[in-house]
């Protein structure tokens, strides 16, 4: 209708470039009441929804700012260096950002088709199942025009795996390491061996009953935690103890998770043992023995209350951390 053609106007809209506007998008698609029979893991749909919004970006034109960090900083996370006046100036230098990438359409039938096959399945979704649904389709995508900007895709398809990776490394560090008695017992320890330490004291054991120097390899695994070099760790435990003393002065008792490093540390360093005494670099399905087996199970009871997952879903992460920490310890003993 070449009339009609004369009246029209063809006005391009942007696509959506914050992550978590993107996210909702597929929550609201994907919710609950319209997928049953499959559980959709956690993240799942954030990761699908990361893809298709760093597809959109332009590459930043600052040398010490990755792509991902540029979603963030979209998305309203904060960057050291960066305030609301820089994100304000990364947009404006750009020319077509939104113009390009991947559509909310795309992302919608794949995850479909994901559901679709794991439906027949009646397990779990996971975010690797999308992502390998996403890459797949690329080959026959007819709005991507050459090699290049393919490659580019699946190169951004890697940055959401690893950014996935770092995720639920964490939550599985928090599920291991959230036992609060284990902590605070950690941390009485560490605290009477730095009482030692800064008084030039001895610390009494309280099997043995003999008064012994201070635990200097207790204290130093619990510091490396977050990153004190050994020539900054006599300030690092001086700071500590003049906090509690201020804090006893006042009438007050030291709680160790309103100091976010030493809490921090405190969490890495119980993670580290208890995922040794869990042998997480095991396969998680067939625990050595009983004991183990117990201790699995509490850690999947931990990231299914705590995190969303299922049954399933809570047992493939495991496994899937589990071959991380395998990867880990194999190139050490390389």
């Amino acid at each position: 209708m070449e009339a009609l053609r004369d009246r029209t106007i063809k006005v391009d809209i942007p696509y959506i470039t914050k992550w978590k506007h993107e996210t909702r998008i597929y929550k609201k698609t994907f919710s609950r009441e319209r997928v049953r029979g499959v559980h959709v893991a956690p993240h799942t749909l954030e990761m699908a929804a990361m893809w298709s919004v760093l597809t959109r970006l332009e590459v930043p034109k600052k040398a010490n700012l990755t792509l991902l960090q540029k979603l963030k900083l979209y998305d309203g996370k904060t960057l050291p260096g960066y305030t609301e006046d820089n994100v304000k100036e990364l947009r404006k230098e750009t020319v077509r950002e939104g113009m390009d990438g991947i559509s909310a359409r795309y992302i919608q039938d794949k995850i479909s088709n994901a559901l679709v096959l794991e439906g027949e399945r009646e397990g779990s979704l996971n975010p690797f199942m999308v992502l390998n649904e996403l890459e797949s389709g690329l080959r026959s995508h007819s709005l991507i025009s050459n090699e290049e900007k393919r490659k580019h895709y699946r190169e951004l398809l890697a940055v959401v795996k690893q950014e996935y990776e770092d995720i639920v490394k964490y939550e599985v560090q928090r599920a291991i390491s959230a036992d609060e008695d284990a902590i605070v017992r950690l941390c009485a320890n560490y605290i009477d061996n730095i009482k030692a330490y800064t008084q030039k004291e001895k610390v009494r054991n309280q099997y043995t009953g003999q008064y012994e120097e201070p635990d200097e390899r207790l204290m130093r695994s619990i510091e490396d935690k977050i990153d004190i070099p050994e020539s900054r760790k006599d300030y690092f435990r001086s700071e500590i103890m003049n906090f509690i003393g201020a804090l006893a002065i006042e009438g007050k008792v030291f709680d160790y998770r309103t100091n976010e490093r030493l809490h921090k540390a405190l969490e890495l360093k119980l993670f580290e043992d208890q995922k040794d005494s869990i042998k997480l670099t095991t396969r998680v399905a067939n625990a050595m023995d009983k004991a183990t087996q117990e201790k699995i199970d509490i850690v999947k009871a931990r990231l299914i209350k705590n995190f969303g997952y299922d049954d399933a879903s809570a047992t493939n992460v495991l496994e899937y951390v589990s071959s991380i920490f395998a990867r880990g310890d194999a190139k050490k003993t390389e």
